[in-house]
């Protein structure tokens, strides 16, 4: 099974319809609307402000059944200092699932089933509503969390904490607090400030990653044209050349710096992704290759340190999905603000089992985020250089890599 490729699309007009979506950013759309999740679970250990939504990727699995419905969330703090601190600190992953048969979905015939045959039908030509007699609960005005607090004034405004109260009444619920007729020109620059106080929403879409291209076992690329820059130790990632990297344009004009040392995981990451430089996530499950893609060889996460086994039932968690760093282009953040987030990677670890544990198929499992950062050698300050179109010396040291 090939590694799938995550991209960031605008939402479409049949976004809406979707029941199980898997987006960046906006509010969550929780697989049980009846049971948002609560503030307490993704509370920022730094700051003690709520996270907010980075992104939810649909993924179900075939077994165990509790699991035929399955959506992972992830959620981060927007305040970039935090972010200084380790990733447990101020990311979080949650899972929640549910059995093919539950009281939450009813299933339907598609549309585009069209007339097909029972003996045709599929998993694609079932489309999922919610069920009549389900109510969805009051979710935060401002994220999408369980709404515990309602507006003292109005009690039609539902928040998570006091703070997302605070934040909605300056952002134009004061004036409209109470008010049978609010003005549209204040409704609708409302409805903007609340959207700001999240990332934006994109819908993604997903392929497998052009297996053609990729030799088996390392997941590297074939280098048997490029056999003249190889050395004999047979390592595999020579022939690497400065239009392969996805991540760092070339200049016209090559700068003269004798010092870059690019470490070997940030070559072969370049090169991986340069035919599909766009991708924002890489989903890994059950694939040949469950490895992370790593974008340094320093500060890997390590088994029980970094990556507890599962709470919930002691099966050592095994690697799912990747976020990779071009997600940071569609979250409307100022990349010279040096409190903003970044990231190299996010990497997301799993229970295999997708265990629910004693409380049942609603309820939400913590996974495990890890934060990997471009290795200092060479990336820092002329990484950042590269991206405004000096490439910092890195082309001239890459022609010189034998590596």
């Amino acid at each position: 099974m090939a590694v799938t490729l995550g991209y960031a699309e605008p939402l479409d007009d049949d976004f809406d319809k979707e029941s199980f979506p898997s987006k960046i950013g906006g509010k969550p759309q929780w697989l049980d609307p009846t049971h948002p999740l609560s503030l307490e679970k993704v509370q920022c250990d730094e700051c003690a402000s709520p996270m907010v939504l980075l992104m939810q990727l649909y993924a179900p699995e075939d077994e165990p059944a509790e699991a035929f419905h399955r959506m992972l969330y992830v959620f981060i703090c927007r305040n970039g200092g935090c972010h200084m601190a380790s990733a447990r600190r101020c990311m979080r992953v949650v899972r929640s699932q549910l059995p093919e048969d539950n009281d939450i979905y009813t299933a339907q015939a598609s549309e585009a089933a069209g007339s097909c045959s029972d003996d045709d039908e599929d998993e694609d030509d079932i489309s999922w509503s919610l069920a009549e007699q389900v109510k969805p609960a009051s979710v935060c005005a401002v994220c999408g969390l369980a709404g515990s607090k309602a507006c003292s004034k109005c009690h039609k405004q539902f928040y998570c904490s006091r703070a997302h109260q605070v934040a909605d009444w300056d952002a134009g619920h004061r004036a409209q607090c109470g008010n049978a007729r609010p003005q549209a020109t204040n409704t609708a620059v409302h409805t903007h400030k609340l959207q700001r106080m999240v990332y934006p929403e994109l819908v993604i879409v997903s392929e497998e990653e052009d297996a053609s291209q990729l030799e088996t076992g390392n997941g590297d690329y074939d280098d048997d044209d490029d056999d003249e820059g190889s050395d004999d130790d047979g390592e595999d990632n020579e022939g690497i050349k400065p239009e392969d990297m996805a991540l760092v344009p070339v200049s016209a004009e090559k700068v003269e710096d004798s010092e870059v040392d690019v470490d070997r995981a940030f070559l072969v990451f370049q090169r991986r992704i340069q035919k599909s430089p766009d991708q924002v996530i890489r989903y890994t499950r059950s694939s040949d290759s469950s490895e992370p893609l790593f974008v340094s060889d320093m500060g890997k996460p390590e088994a029980q340190a970094d990556v507890p086994d599962c709470e919930l039932c002691g099966t050592a968690r095994e690697f799912e999905f990747q976020i990779m760093p071009q997600m940071l282009n569609y979250l409307s953040m100022d990349s010279a603000d040096p409190a903003s987030v970044d990231w190299g990677t996010l990497l997301v670890y799993t229970c295999p089992k997708s265990c629910n544990g004693a409380s049942g198929a609603s309820a939400y499992a913590a996974e495990v985020v890890c934060r990997q950062n471009f290795s200092s050698q060479g990336i820092g300050e002329k990484f950042v250089r590269a991206l405004h179109g000096d490439d910092s010396g890195i082309t001239r040291q890459i022609e010189s890599l034998r590596v």
